[in-house]
C-alpha cells in the first residue's frame, strides 16, 4: 500500500486554509465558494504583498524615531571652563543674582520718593531700576513694606536687606467700612405716583340680535371681521333665519373655530320667531330642497309631498315623521323652520 506523501500545502488546503486548485471535470470547472477559508482575503498578488510590508517596515521605523524621540535622555552638551564662565557672566550681567549690599551707608527713605539714580544708589541695576519706574508710571504706588516684596525687580535678598530703612508700614491696615469711613447719601425716595398707569375702561358692547343685524353691527363686536360677518349673513339667508347660537358652528368660515364661536356667542342673542318658515302643506319638492338641511335630497323631499298627496295635508308638523325617510335627527333640526298654516 502506497504512502502519501504529507505536505505543508495539501494540509493547509485540507484544514481551508488555502483556496485549492480549480480542477475540470466533465467540461465544468469546480471552484470552492468565494470566501471560504481563513486565507482568502489575504489571496493577494506577490507585488501587493511586497507593498504591504515596505508600508508596514516603514510605519514600523516611524513609531520607534518616535519613542525614541519621546522616552530617550536629552544629549547634554558638555562644555568647557572657558565657556562655562563666559555664560555665567552674561547671565549675571543679563539679570544679576543676589547681590551683597553695604548697609553701612544707608538711611531711612520713602520708595515712592526715589528715581532711577536713587535706587541705583541702593546697589540696583539700572534694568532693575528702570522696571519698578515704569511700574510707578503706570499708577502704581507703594502702601506698604509687602507691596515692595511683590516687584519682580527686586531680590528676596535685595528686599531683606533694604526693608529696615524703608519708611512704610510692613503691611497695609485693613479697610474700614463703617459708617464713619464710608459716609453713603441716603437713596432719593422716588415719587411712585407718577409710574402708576391708569388704563382705560374696556368698552361696554350691546348685545346684537343676529338675525336682524347687518353687516355693520356684527363687524362692530370684538373678534368679528368682515369675512365672519359675511359667512353669518349668508348662512342666515339660506336657513331663513337662526334659531339658536350653536348654529353659528355649522357657518362655514366657522366650522373649525370654536374657540372664535365661544368668543362671540356672548355678544350675540337669537330671536327665534324672525326666522322665516316653510309651509310644509304648499311647498314644492324643490322649496325643500332649497333649505339647507334638505340640501340636494329629493327623495326626502318627494317622500313629504307624496305623503301630503296620497293622505292629504299635513294637521301637524310632528306628522311628516310619518314619512319613514324622516328620521328623528332631521326632524329635531328642521321642525323650527316649518309650520302647517299660512
Amino acid at each position: 500500500m502506497a504512502v502519501r506523501k504529507l505536505t505543508l500545502k495539501s494540509l493547509a488546503t485540507k484544514l481551508g486554509l488555502v483556496r485549492p486548485k480549480r480542477q475540470r471535470k466533465e467540461g465544468l470547472v469546480e471552484m470552492r465558494p468565494s470566501g471560504h477559508g481563513l486565507l482568502d482575503a489575504f489571496d493577494l498578488h506577490h507585488l501587493e504583498r511586497r507593498a504591504m510590508l515596505m508600508a508596514c517596515a516603514g510605519l514600523l521605523m516611524w513609531a520607534s524615531w518616535l519613542a525614541y524621540r519621546q522616552w530617550s535622555p536629552e544629549k547634554r552638551v558638555a562644555l568647557s571652563e572657558v565657556e562655562r564662565s563666559a555664560v555665567v557672566a552674561f547671565v549675571a550681567k543679563d539679570e544679576p543674582s543676589a547681590i551683597a549690599l553695604d548697609t553701612a551707608g544707608l538711611t531711612p527713605f520713602d520708595p515712592n520718593a526715589l528715581d532711577r539714580t536713587g535706587w541705583m544708589a541702593l546697589g540696583l541695576t539700572e534694568r532693575q531700576a528702570g522696571g519698578i519706574l515704569r511700574w510707578v508710571e503706570r499708577g502704581g504706588r507703594f502702601r506698604s513694606k509687602a507691596d515692595v516684596a511683590k516687584m519682580y525687580s527686586i531680590k528676596p535678598e535685595q528686599f531683606a536687606l533694604l526693608a529696615p530703612f524703608m519708611l512704610l508700614p510692613d503691611s497695609a491696615p485693613e479697610r474700614l467700612r463703617s459708617a464713619e469711613r464710608r459716609e453713603r447719601k441716603p437713596w432719593p425716595v422716588r415719587d411712585t405716583s407718577q409710574r402708576t398707569k391708569t388704563w382705560p375702561d374696556r368698552p361696554v358692547y350691546e348685545v346684537v340680535e343676529l338675525n336682524a343685524a347687518d353687516s355693520a353691527a356684527l363687524t362692530a363686536l370684538p373678534g368679528i371681521g368682515p369675512s365672519f360677518a359675511r359667512g353669518i349673513i349668508k348662512y342666515r339667508n339660506q336657513l331663513g333665519g337662526y334659531v339658536s347660537i350653536e348654529q353659528l358652528n355649522e357657518v362655514f368660515v366657522l366650522r373649525d373655530k370654536p374657540d372664535a364661536v365661544q368668543k362671540i356667542a356672548g355678544l350675540l342673542r337669537v330671536d327665534a320667531v324672525l326666522a322665516r318658515k316653510l309651509n310644509v302643506n304648499a311647498a314644492t319638492a324643490e322649496e325643500f330642497t332649497g333649505h339647507p338641511y334638505l340640501w340636494k335630497k329629493w327623495s326626502i323631499a318627494k317622500a313629504i309631498v307624496a305623503y301630503r298627496t296620497q293622505h292629504g295635508p299635513y294637521t301637524t308638523v310632528e306628522d311628516i315623521k310619518k314619512c319613514l325617510l324622516v328620521d328623528d335627527e332631521l326632524f329635531q333640526k328642521l321642525s323650527p323652520y316649518l309650520t302647517t298654516g299660512p
